[in-house]
């Protein structure tokens, strides 16, 4: 069985180590965290491993998986480096799982094989994630030594992987970003205009769940420009203003919000049934605030 050893075991570190160890992909060996209490839950978390206070400290592994965030990569490629470079043990893999960044951050580390592997899931909890993470996907590039490795690491995982350009990284975590992070702020926007609206909560929350679900629903299976309904999708400029003017006497920021996400909207719906003359009273009304 490959040995891996993991330096920044948060949330996606401690899931991925935990899920590798009990498919008996992975062995886990040495763990380095910012600091050795969280080093040492991570070790409880996963099940296997120990506790390392330096990367200088750890064992040789035929994987080494980054698993900070982004700002910290660079630093500890820098340290892995020095350590395999002080005591050179066969061909390695460093990976790390940045959405952002490409391998190539991960140059200093060679003759390592180098990768980048980002689960497209999102690790909010990860008890949860032990059971929700098969069945997504994980985009990788880098040496093909190194995707090969985490092809089939995944795959134990019941992950499907693609591989993208390297170059092309930036747009692809982007496109991830609209769909996952940005949602969750239109969730928040939308719990802050009910709130304006004198509705709890816990009670929009309960409003709101079936027709998110829904939503998400029509957007998986016929896709956005089948799935958009609402006032834009109808060309009904009424509803859109008084909405606007309501939301400006609210909320200003509420109101730019719902004027950038209506643009949008109208250039979908122009890809449906929304006529040019709807579409450009819409986007008159939508391009400048209310008066």
């Amino acid at each position: 069985m490959p040995t891996l050893n993991i330096v920044g075991a948060g949330r996606l570190g401690k899931t991925l180590g935990r899920l590798w160890q009990q498919q008996g992909f992975f062995q886990v060996l040495s763990i380095c965290n910012r600091t050795e209490q969280s080093a040492r839950a991570a070790v409880k978390f996963i099940g296997a491993g120990s506790a390392c206070p330096s990367i200088e400290s750890m064992q040789d592994a035929d994987c080494w998986l980054i698993a900070s965030g982004d700002g910290q990569i660079v630093t500890i490629a820098e340290a892995i480096s020095a350590r395999l470079a002080a005591e050179p043990a066969g061909e390695p893999v460093v990976f790390h799982c940045s959405g952002a960044l490409s391998s190539e951050i991960l140059a200093g580390c060679r003759p390592a094989a180098i990768a980048s592997a980002h689960p497209v899931h999102s690790f909010a909890a990860p008890e949860d994630s032990l059971r929700t993470l098969p069945g997504s996907s994980v985009a990788l590039e880098g040496d093909k030594i190194a995707v090969d490795v985490l092809q089939r690491a995944f795959a134990a995982l019941r992950c499907e992987t693609l591989t993208i350009d390297a170059g092309n990284k930036s747009l692809y975590h982007a496109g991830s970003v609209f769909a996952c992070n940005y949602l969750t702020a239109l969730m928040d926007l939308s719990l802050r205009t009910f709130s304006a609206a004198g509705i709890d909560r816990q009670q929009a929350l309960e409003l709101l769940k079936p027709i998110v679900l829904q939503t998400a629903e029509n957007n998986m299976r016929l896709g956005p420009e089948k799935s958009l309904t609402g006032p834009i999708a109808r060309g009904d400029s009424d509803t859109v203003l008084a909405q606007l003017e309501a939301l400006q006497k609210t909320d200003a920021q509420l109101a730019q919000c719902y004027r950038h996400l209506g643009l949008a909207c109208v250039e979908l719906a122009r890809r449906g049934a929304l006529s040019s003359d709807a579409a450009a009273r819409l986007t008159g009304l939508l391009s400048e605030p209310s008066q």
